[in-house]
């Protein structure tokens, strides 16, 4: 069996129980210290910070001055490995990068409160203890959410002091409560007293072998899933499903309300198999789109190149146009 010995795939070491990363200027476990270096030769560090209710793991490039910072958040399941190209692409040369893992993924240990709200409190102190303790700067502030990670960010955005945050660059985030497939039937799952065996056959079948099969540059994600605790990856649907039936009617999603309602630059990036629900919303609501020509839901895998481009270009053109309004 593939898990029982020793696979590597695009610069991943998956051994005995154990992630490597192998990246230009060293190699690290998934919770080591720092061995990283970017092209410039800044030092990527590994950062565990203090939080509330227990510590946050984030993968971390501090730049001197006032540099630009783009936070990024993975989705369901996954961790910082989903944004390793960030740390590489020419396009976010230039900006300080902040790369958590959330409660239960990947090197971050769970918590007890795995919800929405209490994980955007976790990335507020994450941000405070980088500037504190590891001279993260105050330029302005970018988050980008894939997926699930796009509801915390919106979450943040939506609590943030007037000009604290300068841009939101959201993922096929979960928005509405279309489409929402995985966590449908892992809530399905559950309910019926298999979730479980419902777990293993979505990381072995569902991803490793069928996902993986259309779509080999996404290695990062089963190796990934193979990291994140059964309990936060429940806990996290559970979290999500209540967003999504928040509020009465049609668009019932709590994020979604924060989304439209939120008066700062916003981009939405999505591939072609989003949901026509989610389309229509966010036309609906004139929330600024970029689509993508592809059906893979990670979209910074599939085409990395145009995915940062969109970040980079994103962050320079809000940084000149903040006071004439959207920019996208």
């Amino acid at each position: 069996m593939l898990h029982s010995r020793s696979w590597d795939t695009s610069g991943m070491v998956y051994q005995h129980g154990q992630h490597y990363s192998r990246r230009r200027g060293g190699v690290k476990n998934m919770a080591g210290s720092i061995f990283q270096s970017d092209r410039s030769g800044t030092a990527i560090q590994d950062i565990v910070a203090p939080a509330p209710d227990g510590p946050v793991f984030a993968k971390v490039r501090v730049l001197p001055g006032r540099a630009p910072v783009v936070v990024c958040l993975h989705g369901l399941g996954d961790s910082h490995l989903a944004f390793e190209e960030a740390f590489e692409t020419r396009y976010l040369a230039a900006a300080s990068l902040v790369v958590p893992d959330m409660a239960g993924h990947g090197a971050s240990p769970d918590a007890p409160d795995c919800s929405m709200e209490a994980a955007a409190r976790r990335l507020r102190a994450l941000l405070a203890h980088l500037a504190q303790c590891h001279g993260l700067s105050a330029g302005p502030l970018y988050l980008v959410g894939h997926s699930m990670g796009g509801i915390p960010a919106i979450l943040y955005c939506r609590d943030a002091a007037p000009g604290e945050v300068a841009g939101l660059i959201l993922a096929e985030a979960s928005v509405t409560r279309f489409g929402s497939f995985i966590s449908a039937h892992a809530e399905a799952a559950r309910l019926s007293g298999r979730f479980p065996e419902w777990y293993r056959d979505f990381r072995e079948q569902v991803i490793f072998r069928d996902y993986l099969g259309r779509y080999p540059f996404c290695r990062h994600y089963y190796a990934s899933l193979r990291f994140c605790g059964q309990r936060a990856f429940l806990e996290s649907v559970l979290a999500m499903r209540r967003m999504a039936r928040a509020l009465p009617g049609k668009w019932s999603h709590a994020a979604g309300e924060a989304l439209k309602n939120l008066s700062l630059p916003v981009v939405y990036a999505y591939g072609r198999g989003l949901a026509p629900e989610t389309q229509a919303f966010l036309h609906e609501h004139d929330i600024p789109t970029r689509p993508f020509r592809t059906d893979c839901h990670f979209l910074m895998q599939a085409m990395p190149g145009e995915f940062y481009g969109l970040v980079g270009e994103f962050c320079d053109t809000s940084r000149r146009s903040l006071e004439n309004g959207p920019v996208f």
